[in-house]
């Protein structure tokens, strides 16, 4: 079985650092405490003399939300100093020159990036064991909380890649992507909100556009779909548009147009670092200008 060697280097590299080891420490620390204290707060129910099964839908929404945000905080981390590193360690154009086509070296970065994630997820599997205590949960549901979570970091991972291959500095790529992450997260709420209360006075009441590349409006969407519509729903809460219902749309559920939106934007994403980062460019380019 072959290897991209860009990620067989960066495993053994990354892996045997303590700051991989701190990584995961911290995040399963974070979704220990968050665990320990729904599962103390329903114990500590006076009233209640028997285990809640609707308890369950409390503490997997609780869960699920914090490693969701965790995820999005750390796969922009992973991934935008991947090139820039490179570029500041002036170790680049020794990768260039090796026989590896561009595609794999931004493909090997990216996943080596995605294995912490891919490892964080799979380590908070216990945590997630808690909910089955108290039923309501399926092992299907978890296995599409995964699916989303895997590629929804991958997305954001592949924003990290593409400003770390356009900008020179580490710091100045990780601002970027951090930037960008957090108009398609909030930024593109609040533009819904202004759309919606200048145009329809609040009364629109179908699937914004906009939300199909908002991480966050496709995850209140799953966690409303596993539910039944029990789960509120992120932008339910935000006012003007408590009538938004992700479920409202016929056909394909929000989410699963978002997980697709989130693969083309990974794949666009990573074609044009490909294209950055590629030596003969310039040469193909002029070859064409002069012919």
């Amino acid at each position: 079985m072959m290897i991209n060697p860009v990620l067989l280097k960066e495993i053994k590299v990354k892996m045997r650092s303590w700051k991989a080891v701190g990584i995961i420490g911290g995040y399963l620390l974070i979704l220990a405490a968050v665990a320990l204290f729904i599962t103390y707060a329903n114990a500590s129910d006076m009233y209640s003399s028997t285990i809640n099964p609707q308890f369950s839908i409390g503490a997997y929404t609780g869960i699920a939300i914090i490693q969701f945000i965790l995820i999005l905080f750390i796969a922009p981390a992973l991934t935008a100093g991947a090139i820039a590193g490179e570029r500041e360690r002036q170790t680049l154009d020794l990768i260039l020159c090796t026989k590896l086509a561009p595609r794999s070296i931004i493909l090997g970065k990216l996943l080596a990036s995605m294995s912490h994630i891919l490892i964080l997820i799979i380590a908070s599997i216990p945590m997630f064991s808690i909910v089955f205590l108290y039923g309501g949960i399926s092992v299907v549901e978890i296995a599409q909380l995964f699916g989303f979570y895997i590629v929804t970091a991958i997305m954001a991972g592949s924003i990290g890649i593409f400003f770390s291959t356009y900008v020179k500095k580490t710091i100045a790529a990780t601002v970027l992507t951090y930037a960008l992450g957090i108009f398609m997260c909030f930024g593109t709420l609040f533009i819904a909100v202004f759309y919606i209360r200048i145009f329809y006075n609040y009364n629109y009441q179908s699937y914004f556009p906009l939300f199909y590349i908002n991480p966050l409006a496709g995850f209140s969407s799953l966690l409303t779909e596993q539910f039944g519509g029990q789960y509120g729903g992120i932008l339910n809460m935000i006012p003007g548009l408590y009538m938004v219902n992700p479920l409202n749309v016929k056909g394909t559920a929000p989410w699963l147009i978002n997980t697709y939106v989130n693969i083309g934007i990974s794949v666009v994403m990573l074609f044009l670092a490909a294209i950055k980062i590629n030596p003969t460019r310039r040469g193909i380019f002029f070859f064409l200008k002069r012919k």
